[in-house]
């Protein structure tokens, strides 16, 4: 426990016989939202299907954002922008994902510096492409990048350049 700035996160590793990026790092939990279907409520299901976390614990669910991007899709023809809103959870200490759906190989709790010195020195290599905004983000919102480190104004505007918003409006 670092006070109010964590010192681990926990990540899940993409099953093998996943057709898209598999064995990489992932999120513990993400995915669509069903027609109807609030974000939240979203993401509490996922919690549940993906990682094993009851609705007890994801009853702490906190949102804190969003971060979109524009990069290539799964087939690396074409290009995709995409939005993804994003929570943050503290798990219980005794607690431990369990890959329920057969969408992640394992669980794994991470110390925050390794997850940032993956990032910086090869992440294409560890994570799924879409993840690294969201850890990006966390390090800022927990203060892991200073404000005061050379292209952090640039990399706050790239974590929210990627798409507009519906019926055309501009982000704020």
């Amino acid at each position: 426990d670092g006070g109010d700035r964590p010192t681990h996160v926990w990540l899940g590793r993409r099953s093998r016989t996943k057709p898209t990026w598999p064995m990489l790092l992932d999120c513990v939990a993400a995915g669509g939202i069903a027609a109807g279907q609030s974000v939240s409520s979203a993401m509490a299901r996922e919690c549940l299907e993906e990682a094993g976390i009851p609705p007890d614990v994801s009853a702490g669910l906190r949102p804190v954002g969003g971060v979109s991007y524009t990069g290539f899709n799964e087939d690396g023809w074409g290009i995709k922008s995409d939005v993804l809103f994003t929570f943050d959870l503290q798990l219980p200490a005794s607690f431990q994902p369990v890959a329920v759906d057969g969408e992640m190989e394992e669980f794994m709790l991470m110390p925050v510096e390794q997850v940032a010195s993956l990032l910086a020195s090869s992440p294409d290599q560890h994570f799924k492409p879409n993840v690294g905004v969201v850890l990006i983000d966390f390090l800022i919102r927990y203060g892991f990048v200073a404000p005061d480190e050379v292209g952090y104004i640039e990399l706050l505007g790239a974590l929210r350049s990627g798409t507009r918003l519906a019926h055309g409006r501009e982000p704020l």
